[in-house]
């Protein structure tokens, strides 16, 4: 039997909005005529793109670390620009504005949970119309806390801004991964996609009609 749900937290990736690192490679080859499979080691492989969602490096040292992995001058490629055709993979799943707002409507507390970085944080924010519409009063992003799911010290920082017992907590993501972390502190919490997927957690738990 599900409990009453008193907070809901929801992933980014996947659940509000789809996103294809093949995107961000080809603007990187297509803006600056890199190789794709260097781009890609570069920028996903290198390790700094998690030391950038941890909050270890800000986004010029994000953007001049991968730079000078990929071996490109600042003066063809600046900051700006690395950053930007890095970010410009996201595409909003539109249902879920709608989605929010009746979770909202209904009088539920909700916010964002999820790994991500400063650039791709305000990208999706300010730059994809559907999600810019959403409100968000409550959120625990990575690079914030210094720890990415499944580490427990963000669902940790989780627990404490939504201030209710785990078990009042529904949590939707599309890692199995970090749903079971999530299940081990008590939380409910469904492995979903954005859209009708996240749409029927959300009745199953009573937390919009």
């Amino acid at each position: 039997m599900n409990h009453p749900i008193d907070f809901v937290y929801f992933d980014l990736g996947n659940i509000i909005v789809s996103f294809d690192p093949k995107v961000a490679i080809a603007n990187l080859v297509g803006r600056f005529g890199l190789d794709g499979e260097h781009a890609r080691t570069c920028l996903y492989e290198s390790g700094y793109q998690e030391e950038y969602e941890k909050g270890r490096l800000t986004c010029d040292q994000f953007a001049e670390a991968v730079r000078k992995q990929i071996g490109i001058h600042p003066s063809q490629m600046s900051n700006r620009d690395l950053l930007d055709a890095s970010c410009d993979m996201f595409t909003p799943i539109e249902s879920m504005a709608e989605t929010v707002a009746k979770v909202a409507k209904k009088g539920t507390r909700y916010g964002v949970l999820s790994n991500t970085c400063v650039s791709h944080w305000d990208w999706i924010a300010n730059r994809t119309w559907q999600v810019s519409q959403i409100a968000w009063p409550h959120r625990i992003v990575s690079y914030e806390v210094g720890a990415m799911k499944p580490d427990p010290r963000i669902y940790a920082a989780a627990e404490t801004l939504a201030g209710v017992e785990p078990t009042r907590i529904l949590f939707l993501d599309d890692k199995q991964e970090n749903i079971d972390a999530a299940v081990q502190r008590g939380w409910n919490a469904v492995q979903c996609f954005g859209g009708e997927s996240a749409e029927q957690v959300l009745k199953a738990f009573g937390v919009i009609d």
